[in-house]
């Protein structure tokens, strides 16, 4: 084989091999190089040694000669760098080690780490904030959790925001708290107490399913930043009730679920998330189903003259079941925003009587406290008004009893319903008689 002191010049100058033939020039500068032409003029740089444990020498490729281009850089192999490697290569055969079981190892190596890297990527795709609470969602859902839908709202509107792209993994105590505190700086104190428990149920979750290995809720840090959860004991007065009242008179959607809770006492979401065919016009009932209903059982409302009025005027569209809806679509949701425009009509009207009255702070749920306690006022007794507001009975009673009381709790309801009137300043007098009616009696 010719020797030469090979450059780049005399690289690009070696001519095509015949056909279907080919040739070696081995480099006079860098023992063991040398550089192949085949008959399509394609160079290749070679290395000729005894390679570690192999009887004879033998040529081995360590890369293709491609030209320079205008910039100066080489799309393979330039002279400089075959000599670099042929020099490597030399010193690993000195030390006993094949160049091809380093190279071997070494793309085993890189695969390795690049297959870490995906693995690592699709791990942390995997635990993103908002696809572990896909999961989470659907594993309460499927547990038949009651508030599901509502969890699944107050984690897209107050944390999600704020968490979206993180892994779990990576929420710290820290920003758990940023979310909590910026619900207790818009005057939402229970609403953040009330998120600090979701919160904590979802990273306990997220431990439990060996997302993370410990949750970055801390009770202790909510209780003493922001406080505990009370017993609420407030109820509406008079004053307040009939300006609730005047404040839900524009009949719309909103107004109705509010005059609603009003005349029934139920919880918010048992009314705004009704539907038609949970109302028995016949009846006149609301029937609250076992499957959104916090006891588990169907708890049936009897439904007054009032209430049964305000149910006329409530919008129907097509292919909609929902009783409470804006658009067809879905059920009515009474938002901060609906509370606090309720909050100012309320105000207003209570300002017509004394432009110093005030509103103090209540909450949707302390409707249902207000016509618990007048129902105890009504002299209605506890058993029926705590049956009228579906609260559950002893496990006991409720095995051996399963009448849904409704006689009762309808006079109870119509003795509520025509003090409420007395409040509001709708109750008709005892005297007045209907023409029909006297007509119908002579």
């Amino acid at each position: 084989m010719p020797k030469i002191s090979l450059t780049d010049f005399k690289v690009k100058s070696l001519k095509k091999a015949p056909p279907g033939k080919r040739y070696d020039v081995m480099d006079s500068e860098a023992r063991g190089l040398g550089i192949r032409v085949n008959d399509k003029g394609q160079r290749t740089f070679i290395f000729y040694s005894r390679f570690p444990g192999k009887s004879a020498p033998e040529r081995r490729v360590i890369g293709e000669y491609i030209e320079a281009d205008d910039s100066g850089q080489h799309a393979g192999m330039s002279l400089a760098d075959a000599r670099k490697k042929a020099g490597a290569w030399r010193d690993l055969i000195k030390s006993g080690i094949d160049p091809k079981d380093q190279e071997e190892e070494a793309r085993q190596k890189v695969e390795a780490e690049k297959r870490e890297r995906v693995k690592g990527a699709a791990d942390r795709r995997r635990k993103q904030f908002e696809r572990v609470l896909v999961r989470y969602i659907a594993a309460r859902r499927r547990d038949g959790i009651r508030k599901v839908e509502e969890d699944r709202n107050d984690f897209k509107r107050e944390c999600l925001p704020a968490w979206r792209g993180k892994t779990v993994g990576d929420i710290q105590s820290a920003d758990v708290m940023a979310v909590l505190e910026k619900i207790n700086k818009r005057g939402a104190t229970r609403q953040a107490l009330n998120m600090a428990q979701k919160i904590g149920t979802f990273f306990n979750w997220c431990v439990d399913d060996e997302l993370i290995a410990a949750s970055p809720f801390r009770a202790k840090k909510v209780r003493t930043t922001i406080g505990e959860k009370t017993s609420r004991d407030r109820v509406l007065t008079d004053a307040e009730i009939a300006a609730l009242w005047t404040a839900t008179a524009a009949g719309d959607v909103y107004s109705a679920v509010y005059r609603l809770l009003l005349l029934t006492g139920q919880r918010l979401n048992d009314i705004a998330q009704a539907s038609w065919s949970e109302i028995d016009l016949d009846r006149k009932t609301l029937t609250v189903l076992a499957a959104r209903f916090k006891s588990g059982r169907d708890h049936v409302v009897p439904l007054t003259d009032d209430a049964i009025e305000i149910l006329g005027k409530l919008p129907r569209f097509k292919r909609c079941n929902w009783l409470c809806s804006l658009d067809g679509l879905g059920p009515v949701t009474i938002g901060h925003k609906v509370k606090v425009r309720i909050d100012a009509a309320m105000l207003e009207a209570l300002r017509e009587d004394n432009p110093e009255a005030t509103v103090p702070a209540w909450v949707n749920h302390d409707i249902r406290r207000t016509v618990r306690t007048r129902l105890s006022e009504l002299d209605v007794m506890d058993e029926v008004a705590e049956a009228v507001i579906g609260h559950v009975p002893t496990s006991l009673i409720r095995t051996y009893n399963q009448s849904d009381r409704l006689k009762v709790k309808r006079e109870a309801l119509a003795r509520w319903e025509g003090e409420l009137a007395g409040i509001v300043g709708t109750k008709k007098a005892d005297n007045v008689v209907s023409m029909v009616e006297r007509t119908a009696r002579a």
